[in-house]
């Protein structure tokens, strides 16, 4: 429906959904007779985006009301439990970065901000963050670490019970 637009080929937005400047519910149940939220969310957004590039392919004055669909059908739909995990953290390891600086050197929270260990602990917290965001990350972590020293570990237990030519010079 909304293709014809985007491609130039209509000069005005038309969906048989859309009545009386609103989504008509009805025409979004789906075979249970429940109304398909998701499909309306859907439709919303493509009309959104059309509004927002072809504002005068629409003559009709309507606004959807967004609280029309529940909040729970929302939250499952744009949610990232990932994104609150990790502000949470960085919130929670920023904190504890600040009491302790702040206890170590009598600079109030406001202070942090202009010290160069203030700096450092922001710093140190954001890169804590984006790079550990669960537990198993930590091993992650370990395993690559192990895996770096793992030629160093081989050429120096070659060596084992040989004299190396460049300590033998000494």
């Amino acid at each position: 429906m909304t293709g014809a637009i985007f491609a130039g080929e209509q000069s005005q937005w038309k969906d048989p959904r859309w009545k009386n400047g609103n989504w008509d519910l009805d025409m979004f149940k789906n075979a249970a007779g429940e109304v398909d939220w998701d499909a309306v969310i859907d439709a919303e957004v493509v009309h959104r985006k059309m509004l927002e590039d072809n504002p005068a392919v629409y003559d009709e004055d309507g606004l959807f009301d967004t609280s029309i669909v529940p909040w729970q059908v929302w939250m499952r739909r744009f949610h990232l439990p990932e994104a609150e995990k990790a502000n949470g953290r960085a919130a929670m390891v920023g904190y504890a970065f600040a009491y302790l600086i702040d206890a170590a050197g009598g600079a109030g929270l406001v202070d942090l901000h202009n010290s160069f260990l203030g700096k450092t602990a922001i710093f140190a917290t954001i890169l804590f963050v984006t790079l550990v965001r669960s537990l198993k990350d930590i091993d992650n972590l370990k395993d690559l670490a192990a895996e770096a020293t793992f030629y160093d570990k081989q050429w120096n237990a070659s060596w084992e019970g040989v004299d190396r030519p460049s300590e033998s010079q000494k």
